[in-house]
């Protein structure tokens, strides 16, 4: 489950703590440009006044959507968008309770939740297929679900080091001891989230700029991006919010789950990190499998699709899209191109 890990810790979850595990950024300095993803504009109602962020750029067909990891919002897509946005129509969009997304205080966050939320934003925006969709991780949970829901308007599909269905059931069979490690941080940073939201409410926790425990954020972002965060993240209706997406990560990777999904001719690529991930070092006997059956699962999701090809992206941890944006781009843009011909 290193897609977990990498995705929430690198992009500045809410108050998330470094930890062992954690797979960091190398070498990627302040990424400035995940400035513009604050700015106050994109913002769709969705569910009487909640609000869901798109941001989009440029125009032409087809769109493509880009989906953020678990943790991740659309800065995610910093060093990708705009370029894709010189060729074709780009919009990157926050689920309930990340980046500019309001919180959701009604509804569990399964992936059928988050895909309504994506189904509505882009209705309401006005925002019309064909698409192209772009998963990053746990991403992959909405492209799936999409394409499944609407196989007539998606016409291709990149997936960026995503994780699989059944993820952490797949992994307990190769490395029991990693998968028990990476349910107890999905279960830690949930209940630290709570944890969290009670002590805003209570006055325990000191809210309105970066700050540990609850309001920490890593260097990449700007510092002001980090303080729109945290003045955001200070609502305890947007962390529960974002508790609820680390709790629906496991069955989620459960609801995934379709046997006899097929792609056709869709062109589909799969962008897979060059180096292994990082799980529990406890696990370390277990890497290998792990590494393994990582790979084999890329392979397999390539293979929904008879124009279905898998890329390494050598020398990029998980966080493809920052460590080595270019092999996204040059994904995305080959796709685009295969659906415009």
């Amino acid at each position: 489950m290193k897609a977990i890990v990498g995705a929430a810790i690198g992009l500045g979850l809410a108050g998330l703590t470094v930890n062992a595990r954690a797979q960091v950024i190398k070498d990627v300095p302040v990424v400035e440009a995940m400035a513009d993803y604050v700015a106050p504009e994109g913002l769709v109602p969705v569910d009487g006044a909640r609000r869901v962020h798109l941001r989009c750029l440029g125009q032409g067909s087809p769109t493509v959507v880009f989906t953020a990891g678990l943790g991740g919002w659309s800065a995610t897509w910093a060093k990708v968008q705009p370029e894709v946005a010189k060729v074709t129509r780009a919009c990157a969009w926050d689920r309930a309770g990340f980046g500019l997304s309001d919180a959701d205080a009604k509804a569990p966050q399964t992936v059928g939740q988050t895909t309504d939320d994506l189904e509505r934003a882009l209705k309401v925006a006005g925002v019309k297929g064909p698409f192209v969709l772009v998963g990053h991780s746990a991403g992959a949970h909405e492209v799936l679900t999409f394409t499944d829901r609407h196989p007539r308007d998606v016409v291709g599909i990149v997936l960026v080091d995503p994780v699989r269905p059944h993820d952490l059931a797949r992994e307990a069979g190769v490395g029991p001891k990693a998968a028990a490690a990476d349910r107890a941080y999905l279960a830690g940073e949930a209940q630290r989230l709570r944890d969290c939201a009670s002590g805003v409410e209570s006055g325990r926790v000191k809210t309105g700029a970066p700050a540990s425990p609850c309001f920490i954020y890593f260097p990449e972002i700007p510092e002001k991006t980090q303080s729109v965060l945290a003045r955001l993240d200070a609502d305890p209706a947007r962390l529960r919010t974002q508790a609820s997406a680390f709790e629906e990560y496991e069955p989620n990777g459960e609801r995934v789950v379709k046997n006899d999904r097929t792609y056709g001719d869709l062109p589909l690529i799969v962008v897979s990190a060059g180096e292994p991930g990082l799980w529990a070092p406890e696990a370390k006997e277990e890497y290998p499998a792990l590494q393994a059956d990582w790979a084999d699962s890329h392979k397999a999701l390539a293979e929904l699709s008879r124009r279905g090809e898998r890329r390494v992206a050598d020398g990029s941890g998980h966080l493809v899209q920052l460590n080595q944006p270019q092999a996204v781009i040059d994904a995305v843009l080959d796709v685009v191109r295969a659906v415009s011909k």
